[in-house]
């Protein structure tokens, strides 16, 4: 028995098909899998900022279900977030749903941090959660103290140039210019020393040749030298084994000898009768002489025989 079916029958079952596959394509397109199992989990935020509904969620990278809706309780003051994970992946006590920044631009979405507990948790049932700080938060922890330090600095700059501006009054800055002439006609006396010094450099060459050769005739002497320390080695540990302790003291008992007006040196030394007696003896010598010359006669007598 052939159905025949009237146009309106027609339009209407086109309707529900069109209906059916606008259902499946907008379901499909939101990451929920219609034909496949699927098991339902909530989660607890403080802040939902930048996660939407239909958001991904995530297991090691690979995306396992989808941000199902987001409630906000009233009474605990917080966000209540439906997670719906496809049933093959099982939870347990101690997985964690953080939500993480996905993408530079702020963007948000979920991902379940598998770790081992005691039980496996079921449909229905309440996720551990946390919230990492996005890249915009964390460059914005960064970025608050280097602008307070940013700013404590253009302070410091800014007073340091207030007392520079007072320090460099009128005499000041003459003082610095003249300063800054000096420094630079040092300057230009250390160019000419300079020059003097390259235009000199064959007589300083030959002055080094010849400190050069004089070490070398002094290395070439060093023999010689070692001869004569040796040589006047001896001479000082002969001295050091000749007796002069009693030699000194042999001189210092003459000298005390001759320095006693009682003793036979003494007498000889300090007495005026040797002096006289010898003036005395001069004297008569003078006048014998004289007579000789007068009368040579008288004192010399020649015979011939």
């Amino acid at each position: 028995m052939k159905i025949k079916f009237t146009r309106e029958q027609k339009i209407g079952l086109f309707a529900i098909l069109t209906l059916f596959s606008l259902y499946v394509v907008i379901n499909y397109l939101r990451g929920e899998d219609l034909f496949g199992k699927s098991n339902v989990y909530f989660a607890k935020y403080e802040s939902v900022e930048g996660l939407n509904t239909t958001g991904p969620v995530f297991i090691k990278g690979l995306k396992v279900g989808t941000v199902e809706s987001i409630e906000y309780v009233e009474k605990s003051n917080n966000f209540l977030v439906t997670l719906k994970i496809d049933s093959q992946y099982k939870m347990s006590d101690s997985c964690v749903a953080q939500i993480y920044s996905s993408d530079i631009l702020g963007g948000k979405a979920v991902r379940i941090n598998m770790a081992k507990g005691t039980k496996v948790i079921s449909d229905q049932d309440t996720l551990l959660t946390s919230i990492e700080p996005g890249m915009i938060e964390m460059l914005s922890n960064e970025l608050v103290p280097l602008k307070n330090q940013a700013t404590a600095l253009i302070e410091n700059m800014n007073k340091t140039f207030d007392n520079v501006n007072d320090v460099l009054d009128s005499n000041a800055k003459e003082n610095l210019a003249k300063s800054l002439e000096n420094l630079n006609k040092t300057l230009k006396s250390v160019k000419a020393i300079a020059q003097n010094l390259e235009n000199n450099g064959p007589e300083i060459s030959s002055i080094l040749d010849n400190l050069d050769k004089l070490s070398t005739t002094l290395n070439g002497s060093a023999g010689h030298l070692d001869s004569s320390l040796k040589n006047f080695s001896e001479i000082t540990d002969s001295l050091k084994k000749a007796d002069l302790a009693g030699t000194i003291e042999s001189l210092k008992m003459l000298i005390s000898d001759i320095n006693n007006p009682h003793g036979s040196l003494g007498k000889l030394i300090k007495t005026d009768s040797l002096h006289n007696s010898i003036d005395s003896l001069l004297r008569n010598l003078d006048v014998l002489v004289a007579n000789i010359n007068r009368d040579p006669k008288k004192y010399i007598k020649i015979s011939v025989f």
